[in-house]
């Protein structure tokens, strides 16, 4: 332990809401002197995956949505399931690849976290419209970082005057994303509601060190 703050080798652990803990693997960023505690939705145990639905239901059922909005790639995981759970009819699912119906009037400019050089554009089809237009909706994500995928999110949803009552998320990491949602306004850093929280961390002598104010 370096000063009040525990090292950690090679994986984390989370509390979640409900009191349970999820171990994440710890991956070094490509500096080497930080790392991420990583959510691959897509490679969780079935069981694992199960009870973060659960535990997403029962969040989002607190905020009322007609919808469920799930943003690419991995909040798509959630979204499906959570809409089914709420029983729901359908779900919007957002996109970063553009069909050739698509209007590019119904897209935000966006950059991922995890793939910086690479610059997308998140869609919203524009067969979807009525599904989202004037009701109230949840748009879910698996991790919310920087911020910017949210905020993209909360644009589109604005062009189709839909209400978004919240952004869930199965983590929140760091706290950047609070600064990204402030431009959108200053309430909407209260929009999200996450299962748990993971810090960004640093090399120490005896591991990996959560960072200070992360």
């Amino acid at each position: 332990m370096t000063g009040d703050r525990p090292c950690h080798d090679a994986t984390y652990p989370v509390r979640l809401r409900d009191g349970s803990t999820l171990v994440l693997p710890l991956r070094p960023l490509p500096d080497g002197e930080k790392a991420i505690a990583l959510l691959m939705s897509n490679q969780t145990a079935f069981a694992v995956e199960h009870a973060l639905v659960r535990l997403l239901t029962d969040l989002a059922r607190e905020l009322r949505p007609e919808v469920i909005v799930g943003v690419p790639t991995m909040g798509l995981a959630y979204a499906r399931p959570v809409a089914e759970n709420l029983g729901f009819d359908d779900y919007v699912a957002l996109g970063h690849s553009r069909k050739f119906w698509y209007d590019d009037a119904l897209s935000q400019p966006l950059t991922s976290s995890t793939s910086p050089d690479q610059a997308k554009r998140l869609y919203l089809d524009p067969a979807l419209i009525e599904r989202v237009r004037g009701r109230r909706v949840l748009v879910m994500d698996d991790v919310l970082n920087t911020g910017r995928t949210a905020v993209a999110a909360i644009a589109l949803m604005q062009q189709v005057q839909a209400r978004v009552v919240g952004i869930t998320a199965v983590l929140t990491e760091g706290w950047a994303w609070r600064d990204a949602l402030q431009q959108v306004g200053p309430d909407a850093p209260g929009l999200v509601h996450a299962l748990g929280h993971i810090p960004m961390f640093g090399r120490s002598a005896g591991g990996w060190e959560p960072l200070a104010g992360t």
